[in-house]
């Protein structure tokens, strides 16, 4: 992956994404990770029939999770690049990764919480009952599907099962997306002084706000 200071170029993209997406029919599913402010107007403040789908995790979890993507990322790359959790820890609390804060990306997103534009998924909420989610996801989209479709659905995006159609992507990069998928590993990384400054840090930012998450 081809890295500058603004934009990133994934090496097995053949073309800009930007292009691709011109070139897509509608209607078109468009994944980012931008924040509110670099976001394309089209999807932070969306019209008509548009929907946007913003999913969150806990800021423990996604840390840990952050920390061995870019890892492995570094290494498919042969970067020759290594951080130390202790430092890299520190580092998404200071918001100095990749989008910067990651609870002020958060509150950005959050503050369309009553759009009906938008819906709000956690990812402590799918692990807990993925059946759940996927109908509120059908219902989100005005979409009518039998129960024993919802199900399929719901059977089909479970993380193993989702893991093992990664596993047979051609390119690289989704290939080794997948990890653990579990709520609470955090709990394998963090030491006590690590948990009581994330907690700290996580209450000052998020209390208050309405957005709360479960930790294991």
């Amino acid at each position: 992956m081809d890295v500058g200071p603004i934009e990133m170029t994934r090496r097995s993209a053949t073309l800009p994404g930007y292009i691709r997406l011109a070139e897509m029919p509608s209607p078109r599913l468009v994944k980012t990770h931008l924040p509110v402010p670099f976001a394309p107007p089209g999807i932070s403040k969306p019209q008509k029939k548009v929907k946007v789908f913003v999913p969150m995790r806990n800021p423990k979890d996604t840390a840990v999770s952050l920390y061995h993507y870019a890892h492995n990322m570094w290494q498919l790359r042969d970067f020759k690049v290594t951080i130390p959790w202790e430092q890299f820890a520190q580092n998404f609390i200071n918001g100095n990764v990749p989008y910067g804060d990651y609870c002020d990306h958060l509150l950005g997103w959050w503050q369309m919480c009553d759009d009906p534009h938008f819906l709000f998924l956690k990812y402590e909420d799918m692990k807990r009952d993925l059946l759940s989610s996927v109908k509120t996801t059908v219902a989100f989209l005005d979409v009518e599907l039998e129960e024993s479709a919802l199900t399929a659905v719901a059977e089909a995006c479970t993380f193993d099962n989702m893991k093992t159609e990664m596993a047979n992507s051609e390119i690289p990069e989704i290939r080794m997306l997948p990890r653990k998928g579990i709520v609470g590993d955090w709990k394998n990384m963090f030491s006590p002084e690590q948990n009581k400054a994330f907690d700290t840090w996580y209450e000052k930012k998020l209390g208050g706000t309405g957005i709360t998450f479960d930790f294991e």
